[in-house]
């Protein structure tokens, strides 16, 4: 086995401009069953089937593509609010999505943060998506505010479910299937509050935009990532989903490469599927995991290709953790 580090000749060069990443290319997660959750995100959340291999597919939803892998464990655990992946909406498409996730037996939670509407639910598996509505929903008034606006806590174990469709739910209305209008944010879990938002300000060059009360957002390549204490768990030590994925320019690809080692950041080698991409996986210091991405780049020829695509390289992801000095 091939394994990872920051110990390789390629990316050990000294960089002196920051590199920089040029927007949040995809997110994928862990699913239980792959062809139930096919289902749901085509049916439920409206997504295009746009790429499937065996054990894995991808769907673009608005602006965003969400890849799924079936994996033993990985998803949101069942008492916790992060991770969790929120989606952009209008005050029309909010009641529409209400109204597809009772047809859809898909049990949720609506709430307000004033002037914000939002809703809480589960995929199959377990992974907590969170729909936030600013602006057009009439309805807003008669729902309960924000734990942390003097509302109820909100049970997250209770939007646990087995998804058992039977055939008598159906195909909603074309007329009234909802229409996802963004992505919004990811929030993650981190360990130390402070340490994370250094990484992602002085690593990452996110822009931080909101702190408060254990939680924080910056703002990465256009991209809103939350972290917080609250309860949450990463990525599996040893797992490669969920993850994270920035597209990265060719002529910023080693660069990045080398400034991410020259920060401290343990990383695979450079690797490649297809002798066209270039990619990377790295994680935050808390163990979420990341992965740079450029979809054509003339060094990935001379890559070494992924044991799944006939290769001989195998990320050794749990040799990806480590303690970040700062």
């Amino acid at each position: 086995m091939n394994t990872t580090g920051a110990t390789s000749a390629r990316g050990q060069e000294t960089v002196s401009r920051q590199p920089r990443f040029s927007g949040l290319s995809h997110v994928s997660l862990a699913c239980r069953d792959l062809v139930e959750s096919k289902r749901f995100y085509s049916e439920v959340l409206g997504g295009e089937l746009v790429h499937e291999i065996a054990g894995f597919v991808e769907y673009r939803i608005a602006d965003m593509i969400l890849g799924l892998f079936e994996q033993s464990q990985g998803w949101t655990a069942p008492d916790h609010e992060y991770p969790h992946y929120a989606f952009y909406l209008d005050g029309l498409n909010f009641q529409r999505m209400i109204r597809c996730l009772d047809h859809h037996r898909v049990p949720h939670y609506p709430y307000r943060r004033d002037p914000i509407a939002l809703v809480y639910f589960r995929d199959p598996s377990g992974n907590l998506f969170e729909l936030y509505c600013d602006s057009g929903y009439e309805k807003i008034a008669s729902l309960p505010p924000a734990p942390r606006r003097g509302g109820p806590p909100i049970d997250f174990r209770s939007l646990n479910y087995s998804w058992k469709q039977d055939g008598s739910a159906g195909e909603s209305s074309s007329a009234e299937k909802p229409e996802l209008s963004g992505f919004a944010h990811a929030s993650l879990y981190c360990r130390d509050l402070a340490h994370t938002k250094k990484f992602f300000t002085k690593v990452m060059d996110g822009e931080l935009i909101h702190d408060v009360d254990g939680f924080a957002e910056v703002r990465v390549a256009g991209v809103i990532i939350g972290i917080t204490i609250r309860p949450g768990t990463t990525t599996g030590r040893g797992a490669e989903y969920p993850h994270y994925a920035f597209f990265v320019e060719p002529e910023d690809f080693l660069p990045m490469l080398a400034w991410l080692r020259q920060n401290g950041v343990v990383t695979s080698e450079p690797w490649t599927r297809d002798g066209v991409k270039g990619l990377v996986y790295f994680r935050d210091p808390a163990g979420n995991l990341f992965e740079m991405y450029c979809p054509k780049l003339s060094q990935a020829a001379s890559f070494m290709r992924g044991k799944k695509q006939g290769g001989s390289y195998e990320i050794d992801f749990a040799a990806l953790n480590y303690e970040w000095k700062g």
